[in-house]
């Protein structure tokens, strides 16, 4: 989905006009120097409390999102099937923000998006720090990045159509997987020739062996796993939620540290994960 940058609203200063001079003022009293009595609370009376952080530590510079795109009849990308005018969009939208502002979780509204790739995922964009935002929600950086956890925002006109966005909180799981690939499966290579029944039959083995006590999970991986984490024992690193295949990300975040997962199918393959600190 390719953004394009939103109008923006500023308060504008003048300042190019030059004030009327005037004779010089009275030179104004110092001010008397404050002291310790004068920061003193009034008898009886508790110091104001310091205002509490919008974000908990480290989410000022990272936001996790979600957002519904709601298509017209034109728009840039939009599928044949959409046939509502830019019109009923903006009614459509409006009425989607009000009901996630009402309470109506994502999940329940997710089959509303227009956006291939977020509505595969339940309406999570993603995971992203400000200097790793991707250049295809720019657009999007500044609104989600004011919003406080579990706000919605206004609708957002792009060319793919109507955006309403939620942040969410910033949730991270570190995993490593062992991957076992079939042919016709996402980004298998040519090289790879097995059935889909035979990679869950080789999955399961791993699986077994994987769980047998005493068993390195990480030099398992690195033995056999089908994609590049295997040269780091499967180590996916934290990942934030958003990011990963729907059936990988809820089998991850159900783990406890430790646990080991059953074999779980995505587009990609069959893994077997691991959840670790």
């Amino acid at each position: 989905m390719k953004l394009v940058a939103l109008p923006c609203l500023a308060l504008l200063l003048a300042c190019d006009a030059e004030a009327p001079k005037s004779k010089d003022p009275p030179a104004a009293a110092a001010p008397k120097p404050a002291t310790a009595k004068d920061a003193s609370p009034e008898p009886g009376k508790q110091p104001e409390a310091a205002p509490a952080a919008k974000f908990p530590p480290g989410e000022a510079d990272e936001a996790c999102a979600k957002i519904l795109v709601v298509a017209w009849q034109g728009a840039e990308g939009a599928a044949a099937t959409v046939t509502r005018d830019k019109a009923v969009a903006q009614a459509r939208a409006e009425e989607l923000r009000k009901q996630l502002v009402a309470g109506i979780t994502f999940a329940a509204l997710a089959a509303e998006t227009d956006e291939p790739k977020t509505l595969a995922k339940g309406g999570a964009m993603g995971t992203y720090a400000r200097d790793t935002w991707p250049d295809k929600y720019a657009p999007l950086k500044d609104i989600v990045f004011a919003l406080g956890i579990g706000e919605t925002s206004a609708v957002v006109e792009h060319p793919h159509g109507l955006v309403v966005a939620q942040r969410c909180k910033v949730e991270k799981v570190n995993t490593r997987h062992i991957l076992v690939r079939y042919k016709g499966a996402k980004n298998a290579e040519g090289k790879i020739k097995r059935s889909k029944a035979d990679a869950l039959k080789l999955a399961e083995k791993l699986h077994a062996a994987a769980s047998t006590a005493g068993a390195d999970f990480a030099a398992l991986a690195m033995k056999e796993s089908e994609d590049g984490s295997a040269e780091r024992g499967g180590d996916l690193g934290p990942v934030g939620r958003g990011m990963f295949a729907v059936p990988y990300e809820a089998a991850a975040f159900s783990l406890k540290p430790g646990e080991l997962s059953a074999v779980v199918e995505t587009d990609f393959g069959y893994h077997i994960i691991q959840r670790i600190e």
